[in-house]
């Protein structure tokens, strides 16, 4: 579908789509979820208010002091705890991160260290970090490179924090799952694109059975039933689809 022409939102605008988080959690919770996880990584809408470069408004959720670019996603979180409830909502964020086109932001560690520390004190059960970030540009344009997160900030981050950190991105074997752990900077490892190939992943890593690679043509098709969802479970003494 072609997307319209972006324009800054409104003062209002923002507010209102505060209320729109809020009536998610809300159908969520209708129909049994147990909490949710907001999204304020990866460019996306909330991020795009918590960088200081990017964000130029110059109202209450301005760019130039802390309280107003973190602002939405305080607004947010307190709407969706409120439904939910302390220790049932994550939220997602990845500091340093370039992906869609964010520019490099200055301001990136204060901002977390500040954002990380207010949502402990909102009740927020859990951090998921993108560990590995992912490359400049979109899914097009940009090339992986492996960069990771400083375990000296991680750990600023953890002191602050009262509830769990979890990790993602790059983790493709039980061992290096369990080096992070080992750690004491994370306390749970999220799989990515292990889990396209791998539908059994949490078998294959028990017993230590080789791990599918998906083709990423197959992510998002077109083709009916084809590709993301048709990767077999492993069957010993037989090859499993993809390079293992």
């Amino acid at each position: 579908m072609p997307a319209d022409t972006p324009r800054p939102l409104s003062t209002d605008e923002v507010s209102a789509m505060v209320g729109t988080f809020a009536k998610a959690a809300v159908r969520a919770r209708d129909v049994g979820f147990d909490g949710v996880e907001l999204h304020a990584a990866n460019g996306y809408l909330i991020e795009q208010f918590m960088n200081s470069v990017l964000n130029t408004r110059t109202d209450r959720y301005g760019g130039a002091s802390m309280e107003d670019r973190t602002r939405f996603l305080m607004e947010v979180v307190d709407a969706v705890v409120a439904e939910f409830g302390q220790g049932r909502v994550g939220v997602r964020l990845s500091p340093f991160g370039k992906y869609g086109s964010m520019p490099t932001d200055p301001l990136t560690e204060e901002t977390f260290l500040y954002v990380v520390e207010q949502l402990g004190r909102r009740g927020v059960a859990y951090i998921h970090l993108l560990y590995e970030l992912l490359p400049e540009g979109n899914m097009e344009t940009g090339v992986f490179k492996p960069r990771y997160l400083d375990h000296a900030l991680l750990a600023k981050a953890r002191a602050v924090f009262p509830g769990a950190f979890i990790w993602c991105g790059g983790f493709n074997d039980r061992e290096r799952a369990q080096a992070s752990l080992d750690t004491g900077l994370v306390d749970l490892i999220a799989f990515g694109r292990p889990h396209i190939a791998n539908p059994d992943l949490a078998e294959r890593l028990k017993h230590g059975w080789p791990l599918a690679v998906a083709d990423r043509s197959a992510y998002y098709t077109r083709n009916g039933e084809l590709g993301y969802t048709d990767f077999p479970a492993y069957t010993i003494g037989s090859a499993a689809r993809g390079a293992a």
